[in-house]
């Protein structure tokens, strides 16, 4: 039988984005911070005191995540009986909080293993979390996408009455996902020239 999905909004990426990161007075300068992914901090582009406009972007970035404490990020990819399968989606959790320096971030698993999609919700909003941003760790939008995930939110939202959910567009096709592959082919290239010699 098909439940009703009453309050669960799927919203794309951009959407997502706003949600998460705007409705807030306080912003950060696109033009002046710029995010490090290697040592996940707010990086500044050039000027005098490199370690001032760090820590002013730092406080910043600080600032919109207080004034969206009541955000909460789950992070959901399908779940696996491995070990070393989840594992994986508790280091990108990891990594997703170091930065985007969010704080309210839990991981869930949508079958075959803990923590599930309900018991990540509970601790967004045992967190303080009124909105829930259920963010797929998947590549398309296949079943997963369009029922599973929407029907186990949906289940799970009745436990928290006023707590709106909101489901974020898949990864889908970006330009950092085939920066990425092209790494990983350059990678398998450079280990295969080494074998050979």
């Amino acid at each position: 039988s098909r439940v009703a999905l009453p309050q669960v909004v799927r919203a794309s990426q951009q959407c997502a984005s706003r949600t998460l990161y705007q409705a807030s007075s306080i912003s950060v300068d696109a033009a002046t911070c710029s995010t490090s992914m290697a040592h996940g901090v707010v990086v500044p582009h050039g000027g005098a005191s490199m370690r001032g406009a760090r820590a002013r972007c730092h406080a910043a970035q600080s600032d919109v995540y207080d004034a969206q404490a009541k955000v909460g990020v789950v992070i959901v990819d399908h779940g696996s009986r491995k070990k070393d399968s989840n594992d994986m989606l508790v280091h990108f959790g990891l990594l997703y909080q170091q930065v985007t320096g969010a704080h309210n971030v839990h991981i869930a698993h949508m079958e075959l293993t803990e923590p599930t999609i309900a018991q990540a919700i509970g601790k967004c909003v045992a967190g303080g979390a009124t909105t829930v941003v259920i963010a797929p760790y998947f590549l398309s939008r296949g079943r997963h996408i369009q029922e599973d995930i929407p029907k186990l939110v949906a289940e799970a939202q009745p436990s928290h009455p006023g707590v709106r959910c909101i489901i974020a567009e898949p990864i889908g096709i970006d330009s950092l996902m085939a920066q990425i592959i092209h790494n990983r082919v350059e990678s398998a290239l450079a280990k295969e020239r080494v074998g050979a010699n």
